[in-house]
């Protein structure tokens, strides 16, 4: 298969994926509900509402159907409410990129900021669709409950390979026009000197990209875990959910169920395709040195080999998908486990079998990769199954990553045991302490093998390699992403069952899901992760190529040194900026405003309170967010003008180790607090205390996981895309 049969396979698989997606909401009957949605759901739930199941005290619209379609119509409205405010967030932000960065130090401003806003519009979409279609989806795994777990399972299996697929096709659909455009405006010969400009622009998509999620996925991480980490008091103050409790606003119930359904989807999968559009980006600086790549006709097959291949692994996971209910269990702890550990070991056989049917036909016979400093850095290119080699261990080692991520977070292992059975209000520092010890034990190992993995694949090809080995550790994020949803569906569709009253049975049945599929949120999360890293270390690999910097003079010079701080520093005050805002917002939070009786009544509902307080909470995460954007922004064409090219490969290298260390540290402590707790109340079979079992062991850990990890991600990228775009303005300064 030539350059043309990659290029087909890409734009084939791209046109499934979003066929696949409309395909999906028209199967389920959204294009038709979403204008009468409070009916259909009335109408479709009367038989989950049990009235003999309610207790004496609680207020009777509890068991009306119209009052639970209210809350869900209350939901997407409070979120798309946001729409506005955010668009006019994008283009400010845009405008004062445009005039603070763009002009003064990037050489081509205009062609690059209209990359930017291309990317930025593509974040805006899958935003909007995801909130849209994520809405709808908590009722309708709560509808399929009632003929078995099974059902809606298989629903949320469903929806959420639906959202991964238009994320895969939007963002790499987009990325393939939005290189030949450039190629065909400004590519001219293709001589370095004009490819050069085209993998700038490319990182202007991706700076587009990331400026967006500051808007779209940041801001609203920010309003979600702030709300997150203010309902911890509410726990402790009223140890009850539900609507009969005197002693919560409804309004404080309410907000609390919109943060956690906008946030936990919008987030991670936007962090994922950061990810992706990176790894391609990173693809585009190594080829600019090597003169064999921009000289072969197959070039742009090349450039875009990444994506070829996470198209060919998406494919396999379409054949997974058909095979998703072959494991199905009637017992409540076998039937999830086995359909997840089954799903990755059978995506990842699959992924091995197509890859090796379809050979690498994109690369280079053989390719050499010349930087200025040849003597000390030059590395010769290798063969295509050189290249297959470094797929196949990414693949491996992601493997051997998540499994030991989910067992160093899971019950099943006696120190997260331990820790869960002493989990009490009282001895709460106790286990913060702890859970901080086994964050920094488990991630040695996890830490050893990265940088095991990277040792094999330089001495295999280089820092070519890298992004191979990254292309395979990542390839099965269609599958992991499915996973993450169906955690989240499972998670927010359970709350809404204790929120309204549901009768035990289909509590039970959505319970089940949950207990398993949480666990297995962290795969999506330890994967964005690793990944992000071993880019990373591709793209200073490209930039050592291209400017006269060697890596092993790097650091006995004062200006390696100080950017090795300084990007050690830029991500650690990222995190605290981060804390301090959520504190902050979590503080004007008002949780302990009593209710009154007239709360509890339908024509609550309807109130325009909530929305308006949610639009609040957004424009007061911002402000912080701003902070940071404004932080970052500053020490990178400060210290980067300073210090020149040597200081800015530095800069990438300390923030690039910060951030890999605090993600890997961050997700275990994390989400060990966050799982223990529950899996421990559940085995002493407390089970008529499952909201609050969830809700407490949710809230001991958002400081920790989505305060510490989360967010750096969108930072570590936009510091590498500043870097690179601003690079031949910093080597200027530095002559």
């Amino acid at each position: 298969m030539g350059w043309l049969g990659s290029l087909v396979v890409i734009i084939l698989t791209s046109i499934v994926g979003i066929v696949w997606y409309f395909v999906h909401l028209i199967a389920q009957g959204f294009t038709v509900q979403y204008k009468d949605e409070q009916d259909f759901v009335s109408d479709q739930l009367r038989g989950l509402l049990g009235v003999d199941d309610i207790q004496p005290s609680s207020y009777r619209p509890t068991v009306e159907p119209e009052y639970l379609s209210g809350i869900v119509d209350l939901i997407e409205t409070s979120i798309n409410g946001l729409w506005l405010a955010q668009f006019l967030y994008m283009i400010l932000l845009l405008f004062l990129f445009f005039l603070v960065v763009d002009i003064w130090f990037i050489e081509y401003p205009f062609s690059f900021i209209f990359n930017a806003i291309i990317g930025a519009t593509i974040v805006m979409l899958f935003a909007y669709y995801v909130t849209a279609t994520n809405s709808k989806s908590l009722t309708r795994a709560l509808i399929q409950s009632q003929f078995s777990k099974e059902e809606s399972f298989g629903y949320m299996y469903q929806c959420g390979f639906a959202i991964v697929s238009l994320l895969f096709s939007l963002l790499f659909g987009m990325y393939v026009l939005m290189y030949y455009f450039n190629v065909a405006v400004w590519g001219g010969d293709m001589k370095k000197e004009e490819y050069e400009k085209v993998s700038i622009l490319m990182i202007g998509f991706l700076m587009g990209m990331i400026l967006g999620g500051f808007i779209y996925r940041e801001g609203i991480s920010m309003m979600c875990r702030s709300m997150k980490t203010a309902s911890f008091g509410l726990i402790r103050a009223d140890l009850n959910l539900s609507v009969g409790n005197n002693n919560i606003s409804q309004l404080t119930r309410l907000a609390y169920m919109v943060s956690q359904q906008a946030g936990n989807t919008i987030v991670n999968f936007l962090d994922t395709g950061f990810v992706l559009v990176f790894l391609c980006c990173a693809v585009s600086q190594i080829a600019i040195n090597s003169p064999e790549v921009l000289d072969s006709k197959n070039r742009s097959a090349f450039i875009l080999g990444p994506i070829y291949l996470v198209c060919i692994g998406y494919l396999g996971s379409i054949v997974c998908y058909f095979l998703k209910t072959m494991c199905a269990d009637q017992e409540t702890g076998s039937f999830a486990a086995l359909n997840v550990r089954w799903q990755v070991i059978i995506a990842a056989l699959i992924s091995f079998i197509i890859h090796v049917s379809f050979p690498f036909s994109f690369l280079i016979d053989k390719f050499t990769l010349k930087g200025e400093n040849t003597k000390d850095i030059d590395f010769e290119g290798k063969s295509d199954m050189h290249a297959c080699w470094c797929y196949l261990l990414g693949l491996i080692f992601n493997v051997l990553h998540i499994s030991l991520f989910e067992w160093y977070t899971s019950h099943g292992c006696p120190n997260v045991r331990n820790m869960g059975l002493a989990t009490s209000d009282r001895i709460l520092p106790m286990n913060l302490i702890y859970s901080n010890y086994l964050g920094d034990l488990f991630s040695a190992i996890p830490t050893i093998l990265m940088f095991l993995l990277i040792s094999i694949v330089y001495s295999i090809e280089g820092f070519a390699g890298l992004l191979f080995a990254a292309s395979g550790y990542i390839s099965l994020f269609i599958i992991y992403g499915v996973i993450f949803f169906i955690g989240c569906n499972s998670s927010d569709s359970y709350k809404l069952t204790c929120f309204a009253h549901f009768i035990s049975d289909v509590q039970g049945k959505i319970f089940q899901i949950y207990w398993e599929a949480k666990n297995y949120m962290v795969f999506l999360k330890a994967t964005n992760a690793g990944t992000a890293f071993l880019v990373s270390i591709g793209i200073i690999g490209a930039q050592l190529y291209q400017y006269p910097t060697a890596l092993n003079s790097l650091f006995v010079k004062n200006e390696g040194f100080l950017g090795l701080f300084i990007g050690f520093s830029i991500m650690f005050v990222c995190r605290g900026i981060n804390i301090w805002g959520i504190i902050n917002v979590a503080k004007s939070y008002f949780i302990f405003q009593p209710s009154n009786e007239a709360e509890g009544k339908l024509n609550y509902l309807k109130d325009i309170r909530i929305i308006e307080f949610t639009k609040f909470k957004y424009t007061h995460s911002m402000l912080y967010v701003a902070y940071n954007i404004l932080f970052v922004t500053i020490m990178i064409l400060m210290f980067g003008s300073i210090l020149g090219h040597a200081g800015s490969v530095a800069i990438m290298i300390g923030a690039c180790i910060a951030t890999f260390l605090i993600q890997y540290t961050g997700l275990i402590k994390g989400t060990t607090l966050e799982n223990s707790r529950v899996y421990n109340e559940i085995q002493d079979n407390r089970k008529d205390h499952h909201y609050l079992m969830y809700v407490s062991g949710d809230t001991y850990a958002c400081a920790t996981e989505e305060s510490n990890a989360c967010p750096l991600l969108p930072y570590l990228i936009y510091v590498f895309c500043l870097l690179i775009s601003c690079q031949k303005h910093f080597a200027k300064a530095e002559k």
